[in-house]
């Protein structure tokens, strides 16, 4: 099984889209999670310069946008029906909000199961604060209603939400791990999504906790015989990332811890799976 590892352009969408992309192939990632663009002649800009770096794509859906439920409904169905007609390896999608009704959110779902029938691309929805799956409690009631969901697991709002590394929510983690088809590689802890520097020692208990849930995750991959995982980088820019309170700069350079991770995930995942 192959591991795919993945730039996210969040934090590097101001440099242009030719250098945002010269930057992630220099720096050896097999493809780039991006949000796919609205209008016609920028995702022909995109497809043609994806093609020259020779980089994978997993499209992002985040556009979505109306605060009324049948505005945002529509926007939705407009933005995935753009995502997935691109052809990504999948969508990573911000999926419905969290003070929607369950019917309400359900729609969403059902919106994204078209799709996947109309164009053969998984649809994951983001396990993420401020959409339907914004925590562990809430998620289970949905995995409960809609067996064929499926997820990109970033567990570090989970844990946010929480307030602990998810004690007392092994149902719920059980079955996200069963659910989840791409990872979001961010370490956060008890008061927050992000920890300053996952590889300080004092966030040593985090990081091992994650790397836990990431190689159960993995391993389910491994022995359903999965040719691939694919994995996004997602060390965030401030205010994700903690800066200095005398200066205001970052503590660590995000671009840079974010391939520190993937260095420790391929030694990770070579030392802890069982290969066949």
């Amino acid at each position: 099984m192959r591991i795919k590892y993945f730039c996210s352009w969040w934090g590097l969408d101001t440099l242009g889209l030719r250098p945002l992309l010269e930057k992630v192939k220099g720096a050896a990632y097999d493809g780039i999670e991006i949000g796919i663009p609205s209008d016609a002649e920028g995702r022909r800009e995109l497809r043609a310069l994806l093609d020259e770096f020779q980089l994978d794509v997993i499209a992002h859906q985040y556009q979505a946008a109306g605060r009324q439920f049948d505005a945002h409904l529509r926007s939705f169905e407009e933005c995935i029906d753009i995502a997935a007609s691109f052809e990504p390896l999948l969508v990573n999608s911000h999926t419905g909000r969290d003070y929607w009704t369950r019917e309400q959110n359900l729609r969403f779902v059902e919106i994204t199961q078209e799709a996947e029938q109309r164009y053969g691309i998984p649809i994951l929805h983001e396990s993420h604060r401020r959409h339907f799956l914004y925590s562990a409690p809430a998620a289970l009631e949905y995995f409960q209603q809609a067996p064929n969901l499926r997820i990109t697991a970033d567990l570090a709002h989970w844990v946010c939400v929480a307030e602990s590394l998810l004690e007392g929510h092994e149902v719920a983690l059980e079955e996200a791990i069963r659910r989840s088809d791409h990872l979001h590689a961010r370490v956060g802890f008890a008061e927050g999504p992000q920890v300053p520097d996952p590889f300080s020692p004092i966030w040593s208990r985090e990081l091992q906790v994650f790397s836990g849930w990431w190689l159960r995750i993995a391993e389910r991959f491994r022995s359903e015989g999965r040719e691939c995982l694919t994995v996004t980088l997602e060390y965030g820019p401030p205010p994700y990332g903690w800066v200095s309170l005398q200066s205001g700069e970052p503590l660590r350079d995000f671009f840079a811890m974010n391939l520190q991770m993937r260095e420790y995930l391929n030694a990770c995942f070579e030392k802890n799976l069982t290969w066949p």
